[in-house]
């Protein structure tokens, strides 16, 4: 039907571009021509052989996409038009279990998009209706690549605080300048956050969060396991969005009584001084997936698309990915987020 190329990943070490056959459409099924993938820490981890937990090869990578509908099933609802502009789950759930009422990203038979089952990283990709969301028409899509990251903050934040909680927050931390620590920033902003301050160890990617622009948002580089007064009074709200035990440590010891903390980043064995969380009457709140949260994250681009797209460092053709990622992957540890254009 077309050409169809994609990066799939065969083994630890080695990703190839091949040619994906296309299948008919499932009537509840939609064609989308997959225009921008943006590269994750477990597309890095599954390529490097490092990914821990479940996952298989071959596997065609990559679940943070923006593309257009190019073709509809039968079956799927008229209002999807040819040329719409989607964006889709990385959580593959099947809607009607138990834990699905409560938290999609913990279902049964929960599948995962570019580690479990084939991704989005081909330039023609098949998706369950269901599972795909229609995004305005900006002038530059790029930012939209970047809805499923900004999906996980949303659920980690909006979607598992409540209300209440959030309205008493008047200084928050980001611990972690990484895609999900700048994510979770344009989550607080959109609660209207009063006083938000982000650090990291690395100054590169604190410079481009100063260029945004906020008035409210501050940056300071920081080594958790030194001096941390620079940083002042305590917090009522603090993400751990580094996945470090130095800095989860370090949030309890920072967190203003009463206060909450929401872990992003992804957490090993831990040795915590628990006493104090108890004293300190703090919640520790964990999430982990995107799903629920990509109507509201779309809302947070659209309003913030100039500077979100800010956040793409790198742009990587599909014909130079293979070479991108044996020759310069690690040159590109200071990069924010990568896209590969499919184009």
């Amino acid at each position: 039907m077309f050409e169809n190329k994609g990066l799939v990943i065969e083994s630890p070490g080695t990703l190839k571009m091949v040619n994906i056959p296309l299948r008919e459409l499932e009537t509840d099924e939609v064609l989308v021509r997959v225009r921008y993938v943006a590269l994750c820490g477990s597309d890095i981890k599954l390529y490097l052989g490092s990914y821990v937990a479940l996952h298989k090869y071959p596997i065609v990578i990559g679940h943070e996409w923006v593309g257009m509908v190019q073709q509809v099933g039968s079956g799927v609802n008229t209002s999807w038009s040819i040329g719409d502009v989607v964006t889709g789950d990385c959580s593959i759930f099947c809607d009607c279990c138990s834990y699905c009422t409560t938290n999609k990203n913990h279902c049964i038979t929960i599948e995962k998009k570019g580690i479990t089952q084939d991704g989005g990283c081909s330039q023609y990709s098949i998706v369950k209706a269901k599972h795909i969301y229609k995004c305005p028409s900006l002038h530059d899509v790029k930012a939209l690549a970047l809805v499923e990251p900004l999906a996980v903050a949303v659920q980690a934040i909006i979607n598992r605080i409540t209300t209440k909680e959030l309205k008493r927050v008047k200084r928050a931390l980001i611990i972690g300048s990484g895609g999900i620590g700048v994510m979770t920033m344009f989550s607080l902003l959109e609660l209207q956050i009063p006083d938000i301050t982000i650090v990291d160890i690395q100054s590169e990617k604190l410079s481009l969060v100063s260029s945004f622009g906020y008035a409210n948002v501050h940056t300071a580089v920081v080594d958790l396991a030194g001096d941390t007064s620079q940083l002042g009074a305590g917090f009522d709200l603090i993400v751990e969005a580094a996945g470090s035990g130095v800095a989860l440590r370090k949030a309890v010891e920072l967190a203003n009584p009463c206060g909450t903390i929401v872990c992003v980043g992804h957490q090993k064995n831990v040795e915590l001084d628990f006493g104090m969380v108890m004293k300190k009457s703090l919640s520790i709140i964990t999430s982990i997936g995107s799903a629920g949260g990509f109507e509201q994250a779309i809302k947070i681009i659209e309003k913030n698309h100039e500077n979100i797209s800010k956040m793409v460092t790198r742009i990587v053709s599909i014909d130079t990915a293979e070479q991108y990622f044996k020759n310069e992957l690690k040159s590109s540890a200071t990069d924010l987020k990568v896209l590969i254009d499919l184009n």
